[in-house]
Order: C-alpha cells, then structure tokens, then sequence
C-alpha cells in the first residue's frame, strides 16, 4: 500500500509522519514537496501510475478545488480530506490530528473502493474509520437525487484485500496511558 501526503501538508508535517509511521509493515509513505509537485492532476495521476492506493491531503477546501478532486476521483486513488477548522491549526496540531487518525486512514483504505474521497471529522476522542464521511460532489457525482443515499457510515465499500500488520510483542504488552489507550512509545 503506498500513500502520498500532498503538499498542502507542511513538508515539516509530512516528515514528522513519516518518520512515526516508518519501518511499519504493509505499506509506505511519501509526501510532495512544495514547490516540486506540479499542477495536482499530473503529479496525482503519476502517483497512480506508480501504484499508489490513496492520497491524505491538507486541503481543507477540496470542493473548491473541482478540477483537482475530479482527478483524485478518476485517479482511482482513495484521498482522506481533514475538516474545515484544520486551517487554523498550527503545524504541531496538524500533525498531531493526521497521526491520531492515522489508524482509522489505514482501515478505511482497506475497505474502500479505489477513487472514495472521504472527510476526516473533527475529532479527537474515540477514534473509528466508520465516523468518516463520504465527500460528494453534485459536479463529479451527480445531482444529489442521484447520488447513493446509503449512510457513508456503512460498510459498504469491496474489500482491496490488505491486511493489518502484527504489532512487535512489546508493544502488545505496553501499558495503558490515563486515558485508556496503550502507549506505543
């Protein structure tokens, strides 16, 4: 599995994540450096071009950005999108929201259907990929009448067959932190 964070994530941001989520196995990620990565449609469809599976974006305002979403659409990539209030977060609370939802990224891919856009809600607390929200555009998707109703909270997208990888045995056996969650060190 190869994601790629976009270049309206902070270069400092994306190299923080990258190296957290280093050296795990099942996938790999990279980031687009500002100013190297051309026009969206092109670097994302080079992107797709080189097996990649999805796209975490910084672009809170993806749906004024049309041309670009319609490429992460036909692209095939899955794209993850943060909420509104993400633009005013400073660079450790940016990072901080994309490494908290990390988990839930990783389960959403392996249940989505190649070209689902999906918005990360903003929240902090009990952490779940199924609190996502489906981005749909009546421009890309169809008129609203159109657009499948079911609840973007189902399941409902084809299994792409990844797998989770198994966690070293110490940190399975790590301690839980003050608010209930294990401490990965």
């Amino acid at each position: 599995m190869k994601i790629r964070l976009d270049e309206c994530i902070a270069n400092r941001v994306a190299r923080a994540i990258i190296e957290i989520t280093n050296n795990r196995p099942g996938y790999e990620v990279s980031f687009v450096r500002h100013g190297q990565g051309g026009p969206d449609p092109d670097w994302i469809r080079s992107f797709a071009a080189e097996d990649g599976t999805a796209i975490v974006s910084g672009d809170h305002d993806i749906l004024q950005h049309w041309p670009n979403l319609i490429a992460y659409t036909q692209s095939g990539l899955i794209s993850f999108f943060p909420p509104k209030a993400y633009q005013h977060f400073g660079a450790y609370s940016r990072a901080a929201f994309i490494l908290r939802w990390w988990p839930a990224i990783i389960e959403k891919i392996k249940v989505s259907q190649r070209g689902d856009r999906w918005r990360l809600p903003l929240q902090w607390g009990n952490i779940d990929h199924l609190q996502m929200q489906a981005l749909k555009d009546p421009r890309i998707d169809g008129p609203k009448d159109e657009v499948d109703e079911k609840p973007a909270t189902q399941p409902q997208q084809q299994d792409l067959g990844l797998t989770q990888p198994e966690l070293p045995k110490q940190l399975e056996q790590s301690e839980p932190t003050q608010d209930g969650e294990k401490d990965d060190g």
